[in-house]
């Protein structure tokens, strides 16, 4: 028993500290939101454009095997940007993330795995974007409209009803593309579907589905492109490319930008 209870320790060990890899990322983007700041009524930002941070490592092995996670299993500017997406906050255009690994304990650490450093730094103002135009075709099911344009929102809703409430009554969500509660091909589409959201570093609208909504997927070209809601990216949009939602369909044209 107690050979049992020391290979048991052994295997626990590079975790004692309190958390094992997706606890960290969890943490870290728990902690990253805590950051966010009300600037007024309806209006959030995040402060700082700078994020570096430490993970704290207990052995030689553990800090490679951090590194390989750190960098080729998590996008952890990717996940910060979309948390602040979620939260509607205002990210800085030029958010810089960097991520480190350490075996070297220092009291910055205290009792966590992890810690932070936050800086907002001065940079020369860029040239200014010029967002395409999004032409939004309702192809199969009933909605609102028949065609929507959307001239370069952060993020386009899209789901069923106009308004999604919780238990409470309170408006959770608002979709800006609205299918009816009529027809069995717009009954497929979940209230809370799937997003148009702005990605800055490649210029586009990248397509995310939702947690727990119907299948979505797209066709370009012939070929269909499932959108899987744990892709947090989610997947660049075309002009041409036909969305569809449970049994809805939609058909995108970009233009301009």
């Amino acid at each position: 028993m107690s050979d049992f209870l020391g290979k048991m320790r052994d295997l626990l060990k590079p975790y004692r500290r309190g958390t094992a890899p997706l606890e960290i990322r969890r943490a870290i983007l728990d902690e990253v939101q805590s950051r966010v700041v009300t600037a007024g009524v309806g209006k959030r930002i995040f402060p700082y454009n700078r994020i570096r941070i430490h993970i704290l490592a207990e052995s030689a092995q553990e800090r490679e095997e951090l590194e390989a996670i750190v960098g080729e299993a998590w996008d952890l500017k990717a996940d910060i940007a979309d948390r602040l997406r979620d939260l509607e906050a205002k990210a800085p255009a030029d958010l810089d993330v960097e991520a480190l690994v350490t075996d070297e304990p220092s009291p910055a650490f205290a009792d966590r795995r992890y810690h932070l450093e936050l800086q907002k730094a001065e940079t020369a103002p860029a040239a200014p974007t010029t967002r395409p135009i999004l032409d939004v075709t309702v192809l199969k099911g009933t909605a609102t409209q028949h065609v929507y344009t959307f001239e370069g929102p952060d993020r386009i809703n899209i789901g069923r009803l106009e308004e999604v409430v919780d238990a409470e009554e309170r408006v959770r969500r608002r979709n800006d593309i609205v299918f009816l509660e009529e027809g069995d091909i717009s009954a497929t589409v979940s209230r809370e579907q799937a997003r148009l959201a702005w990605d800055e570093e490649i210029k586009a609208y990248r397509l995310r589905a939702e947690p727990g909504a119907s299948a979505t997927r797209i066709l370009r070209d012939g070929r269909s492109i499932d959108v899987s809601p744990q892709d947090r990216r989610g997947i660049k949009v075309q002009s041409g490319d036909e969305i569809y939602l449970g049994r809805a369909c939609l058909k995108v044209a970009v233009r301009g930008a």
